[in-house]
């Protein structure tokens, strides 16, 4: 039973890390033309459903160090797609906005990420499909209770 169990462990953490790495890859590879890389992606979909979130929300939101969301936010800047502005209330903190060309990258990047679950999960039923979410659901819920959250 325990060898059950510690095999589940390191296959469970070897699939989660092997998917999340090729969904990067992916995700990298189509977005590469415009400028993007690593999870600044991830920051202008954030945007485009809770304008004006601060850093740190992302910094909560993906459990990122402050440095990197911080150097994501600046670039996602210089390119054009997002504008920072100093929080009214605490002026150590900015409030992140998307430009209109982030608005216009928003549906590309969901193109991408739609194929993407389309591709891991070809040959899937639509039960296996709310059955796999359901179990990944139910691990995120079995985790933030171990820590706390």
């Amino acid at each position: 039973m325990e060898e059950r169990h510690n095999e589940f462990s390191r296959n469970l953490g070897r699939l989660i890390t092997h998917l999340n790495r090729l969904r990067k890859r992916f995700m990298a590879e189509r977005l590469r033309g415009y400028g993007l890389s690593g999870s600044m992606y991830m920051f202008i979909n954030s945007l485009e459903r809770n304008p004006g979130i601060s850093q740190d929300f992302l910094v909560e939101r993906f459990f990122m160090d402050k440095g990197n969301v911080a150097r994501g936010a600046k670039k996602l800047e210089e390119l054009g797609y997002i504008r920072r502005e100093i929080d009214s209330s605490d002026r150590r903190r900015y409030n992140l906005f998307l430009t209109e060309e982030g608005h216009a990258l928003v549906p590309v990047i969901r193109k991408y990420l739609t194929e993407w679950s389309e591709l891991i999960s070809k040959n899937f039923t639509d039960e296996e499909r709310e059955t796999a979410i359901e179990l990944l659901d139910r691990m995120v819920d079995n985790s933030n209770d171990a820590v706390g959250k």
